[in-house]
């Protein structure tokens, strides 16, 4: 069993603080993710995307630093039933969950729990943060373990994703009862009986330029009630807004296993004429895991519901306060259970529990465009529009119904992200394109292009050739790390390789994090790119060395 190394209280080793937290309440209820295009906020309820200074604007924007936004809030809602009886934790607009975690049954929190967030470069100087890092992790705080020993040390291991430029991780619970009184805005409401659920929530972002305009975020879940969650579903529950709020179109790609919301209209007055496409993809589900092999299940539904400000069918409307009603949108009906029906269809089955997947960008299959059935009360056979009129619509991404024992934890992972084409509906096209490369990454560890090719540990630094050579447009670089690194002499410094043009100026950063010895191969795509001469260069520590490579098309 790997170990860990926690230090609490006031310890001061070789110059290293670690700040006492005390046991008074959190003060802080929000960091932003903001490293790379997207910056959005994160805060102590549950809820994200939402702007850290207020509740009432928009909080994901896109670009950073443009006052433009494409998502106003977002939160993760689980729903089931313990012993017979209906329980919820809601996290949409404002949120059910609070600091804290569950021990012997018992809701716990002080001081310690509170967002944390590192940004790479930082230290125990320069963020308490980072120095406090090892109180979290017991509670799932991500880390590198620098010397391979499976002992998080504050002087030596590197707290945050491994990679990554930014994270955030929080620890959150439902034991807050006065959290479940608010007006929650999707469901919510329902005390009693508690799920009793802890959640270890982790945000990363990357400056890669094919990851630049995506968050990752990880929940886990662990069920701390002494009975079982029966029925349980985990949802995505999403407000996008595309600039303005009123023009929304949804869709979703069961393919993919992403839904996304773009604009319905071929202009945005924030955005103008070229408006983006959101998305949000989910890359690990809920896992049946009382079966061999275990089932991943996936997304089991992905439909929607509207701003009721918009007059949309009763059934259709947002389950402000009503519990019942979202859980029947979390299993993929309408409010009252009613099927989503696709009109397109003429024989056959046409009930259905994903709305919209069919392709805007081609006009092919179900979209908004084609129309949908305005059936509610159970009613299989009602009025049919040819065309949905944009409006403002929130989208829901489902992974359930399943039974989770207690103290199973379960797994959800996701990731966010923009994309803008040349009109509102080739953006959904550039989505699904960002969404294979977001896949991609996921499907390879989250190595981000970065691959361990030799076990053998090298003798020296060197940077090898790029292959092909000319290229168009991939080519690959390798690099080698010596043995000796890295070494007090290096300090935290990690390894930079960067790709730069004739005249100079830095064109990608390949590389910047700190990696152990051996051999490593980066994969560099030059598509944005014209023909021409570009130079890679390696920085670690002391070493320094840089080739010529042209890309030609």
């Amino acid at each position: 069993m790997r170990k860990v190394l926690i230090l609490f209280s006031f310890v001061i080793i070789c110059g290293f603080v670690f700040f006492n937290m005390g046991e008074e309440n959190n003060s802080i209820n929000s960091y932003t993710l903001d490293i790379n295009n997207l910056r959005g906020g994160f805060t102590n309820t549950g809820i994200f995307n939402k702007k850290p200074d207020t509740l009432q604007a928009p909080g994901l924007e896109w670009p950073k630093g443009s006052n433009k936004f494409v998502c106003y809030s977002a939160g993760i809602t689980l729903a089931c039933y313990i012993n017979g009886q209906f329980a919820m934790n809601a996290a949409s607009y404002k949120g059910e969950y609070a600091p804290g975690y569950y021990l012997s049954g018992n809701y716990i929190t002080n001081s310690n729990f509170k967002l944390y967030k590192v940004t790479y470069g930082d230290n125990s100087n320069t963020n308490p943060d980072w120095a406090n890092w090892g109180l979290m992790v017991p509670y799932g705080a991500p880390w590198t373990d620098k010397n391979n020993n499976g002992i998080y040390e504050p002087l030596i291991d590197t707290p945050g994703v491994r990679g990554a430029k930014q994270t955030i991780f929080f620890c959150m619970a439902d034991g807050d009862i006065v959290q479940h009184n608010i007006d929650e805005g999707f469901g919510g409401g329902i005390v009693n009986p508690l799920m009793k659920s802890e959640l270890h929530m982790t945000a990363w972002a990357y400056t890669r330029n094919t990851l630049k305009d995506v968050h990752f975020i990880k929940w886990d879940i662990i069920n701390k009630n002494n009975f079982a969650w029966d029925s349980m579903i985990v949802t995505l529950v999403n407000d996008f807004d595309i600039g303005v709020m009123n023009n929304d179109y949804v869709g979703c790609d069961t393919i993919r296993k992403m839904a996304y919301g773009y604009n319905g209209t071929m202009s945005d007055t924030v955005y103008g004429s070229t408006p983006p496409a959101y998305g949000m993809l989910l890359l690990n589900g809920l896992v049946r895991k009382n079966v061999t092999p275990n089932i991943h299940l996936g997304i089991t539904s992905s439909v929607y519901f509207t701003n009721i400000g918009w007059s949309p069918p009763p059934c259709e409307g947002d389950p402000n306060g009503e519990p019942i009603p979202a859980y029947n949108m979390m299993k993929g009906f309408k409010k009252d259970l009613t099927w989503w029906i696709n009109p397109l269809i003429t024989s056959g089955t046409k009930k259905t529990k994903f709305t919209y997947p069919g392709y805007p960008e081609t006009n092919t299959g179900w979209t908004e465009s084609k129309g949908s059935m305005k059936n509610c009360n159970g009613d299989t056979t009602g009025t049919i529009v040819t065309s949905n009129t944009p409006s403002d619509r929130r989208f829901l991404i489902s992974s359930g119904p399943l039974k989770i024992n207690p103290n199973d934890t379960q797994k959800i992972i996701i990731a966010q992200f923009v994309a803008m084409g040349t009109s509102n509906t080739n953006s959904v096209l550039e989505l699904r394109r960002l969404a294979d490369s977001v896949r991609a990454v996921y499907n390879n560890g989250f190595n981000v292009g970065i691959q361990p090719i030799n076990i053998e540990i090298p003798s020296s630094f060197s940077l090898g050739q790029n292959y092909p050579n000319p290229f168009n447009p991939v080519t690959k670089i390798r690099f080698d790390i010596s043995s000796g690194f890295p070494t007090e002499t290096f300090g935290n410094d990690g390894v930079v390789l960067k790709v730069y043009d004739a005249t100079g100026r830095e064109v990608q950063t390949l590389v910047d994090e700190v990696f152990q010895p051996g051999s490593y191969e980066v994969t560099f795509d030059g598509s944005g790119l014209n023909s021409g001469v570009y130079f890679y260069q390696l920085v670690a520590g002391s070493y320094k060395e840089t080739r010529r490579m042209i890309l030609l098309k």
